[in-house]
C-alpha cells in the first residue's frame, strides 16, 4: 500500500481543480453557476480528505472535517445532472 504525503495530496487536489476548470473554457451563464458549484464540491472534498490524513484530531480539526463534507454534500448534485442514464 502507498501512503501519499500531504503535499502530493494538495499537488493531486491542485491537479483535479484545475483540470476541472480546463473543461470549460468560455462557458455560458447557465454552465458558469454549474461549473462554479462543482468546482466547490471537489474543493471540500480535498479539504474533507487531507484533513482526515492528520494523525491526531482536535474539535476544531473534526469541526472543519465536518464542515468540508457537509459544503461537498450540498454541491454533489451537480454531478448527477452530467451522469447520462443507459435508458437514453
Amino acid at each position: 500500500m502507498v501512503r501519499w504525503t500531504d503535499q502530493e495530496m494538495k499537488a493531486l487536489g491542485g491537479v483535479v481543480v484545475l483540470d476541472v476548470a480546463a473543461t470549460l473554457l468560455n462557458p455560458s451563464a447557465i454552465q458558469r453557476i454549474s461549473f462554479t458549484e462543482e468546482l466547490r464540491c471537489v474543493k471540500h472534498l480535498v479539504y474533507c480528505h487531507l484533513l482526515a490524513q492528520y494523525q491526531y484530531h482536535t474539535e476544531v480539526t473534526i469541526n472543519h472535517i465536518q464542515s468540508d463534507f457537509e459544503l461537498c454534500h450540498c454541491y454533489k448534485d451537480v454531478f448527477s445532472r452530467l451522469c447520462v442514464s443507459k435508458s437514453r
